[in-house]
């Protein structure tokens, strides 16, 4: 939301809520996603989740960078000894071996934004559950992602309240060893509210 909107918008949240009793002050919270990401059962599943697929990726990746190196190294190594024809040759395959590890790492970037894509939306479902359970259960007038205000004092912070309840709500899969292997599955990166 663009910043010269905010004033607007404060000075309607300070007008009164219809069916809202004029002696009932509004109770405002504030809750920062990355947080909850980060420490709720959930978040640190996903966060796990990614960093296998990660370190998958990244080892098929390697194991191909070294491919390459070892055919660059074995070319200059033998390049005095060889004809012009099995030079060409080597280089083709250098060529190929190069095309083959760049189209793992464009395989690899796709995958992994799959991955976080999918996540960041299971996450954010279960993060607008548990907020409006949450909103409810303690009467909470407003709440507000931390990301798209400028200040708020402390004392309105309910992340680790908030915390507490979407732990309550979702339950951390039990044994999902191959879940990291789908990218349906797998883990990604924070909500980006």
């Amino acid at each position: 939301m663009p910043r010269f909107l905010m004033p607007g918008l404060l000075v309607l949240l300070l007008l009164p809520i219809p069916g809202q009793a004029q002696s009932e002050p509004m109770k405002i919270g504030v809750f920062d996603p990355e947080i909850l990401w980060k420490q709720t059962e959930v978040g640190k599943k996903y966060n796990q989740d990614l960093s296998a697929s990660r370190d998958r990726l990244q080892a098929q990746i390697d194991r191909k960078q070294d491919d390459v190196e070892a055919l660059k190294a074995r070319l200059r190594q033998q390049q005095t000894s060889l004809n012009d024809d099995k030079i060409q040759e080597m280089k083709k395959e250098i060529i190929a071996k190069q095309t083959e590890l760049d189209r793992l790492n464009e395989d690899a970037t796709k995958e992994m934004k799959y991955q976080l894509g999918e996540v960041q939306s299971r996450f954010q479902e279960m993060l607008v559950k548990s907020l409006e359970a949450f909103g409810k259960e303690k009467a909470y007038t407003l709440v507000l992602n931390k990301g798209v205000i400028d200040y708020n004092s402390p004392g309105i912070d309910i992340s680790q309240d908030l915390i507490a309840k979407f732990n309550e709500m979702h339950k951390v899969p039990a044994a999902s060893a191959g879940a990291a292997k789908k990218p349906s599955d797998a883990a990604k990166e924070p909500p980006k509210n």
